[in-house]
């Protein structure tokens, strides 16, 4: 895992340095009046430019990662051959493969939509709109859709509200459980 040093050189001191040479070259290109660069001298690839790059670096991520999912199913294909294949396992290969597949699309395709807003309010209105969704569809497929996440929340909203019936999944089956009142200790 990435420590602060780390992260706090790929988000602040990067694109610091993007911005500062976009400046030093053109002065005067972030002072437009219909969008925040200047059309001019082709001073919006400075923006273009990055979201390009960072496109292909997702681009090639996703491809790695697909693969490395890909390589490391078939090698526990085979030892689960050996043994019966069960339900759980389809699910959990199914679970990886979906939420690679939701980061690709909510990380990249609004920004390739971006590319091609140029003259069309519409298309950029969705593009607003989906990228000011991006940490909402993020948080529904790896929290949401999440089991142990789900169970987390449960235990907690259960330590808030002691009085309450929780519900308990065990194996996608619903069981019902009343926990004792905080009065029955006071006996």
């Amino acid at each position: 895992m990435l420590g602060w040093k780390y992260l706090t050189v790929i988000g602040y001191v990067i694109p610091l340095l993007v911005v500062g040479v976009s400046v030093a070259a053109v002065p005067n290109g972030y002072s437009s009046e219909e969008c925040w660069l200047k059309n001019d001298r082709g001073f919006y690839w400075s923006f273009l430019g990055t979201v390009c790059f960072i496109l292909a670096a997702n681009v090639i991520l996703f491809i790695a990662i697909f693969i490395t999912v890909i390589f490391t199913l078939k090698s526990l294909n085979n030892e689960i051959l050996q043994r019966k294949q069960t339900q759980d396992d389809k699910k959990l290969i199914r679970t990886v493969l979906f939420k690679t597949m939701a980061q690709f699309f909510i990380l990249g395709c609004p920004w390739i939509l971006g590319l091609s807003i140029s003259s069309s309010i519409v298309l950029e209105i969705i593009f607003v709109i989906l990228i000011s969704q991006q940490g909402t569809v993020i948080f529904l497929v790896h929290c949401v859709l999440n089991k142990e996440v789900r169970q987390q929340y449960r235990q907690w909203l259960h330590t808030c509200c002691p009085c309450k019936k929780a519900t308990n999944f065990k194996d996608d089956q619903m069981t019902e459980a009343t926990y004792p009142s905080t009065n029955a200790h006071s006996a």
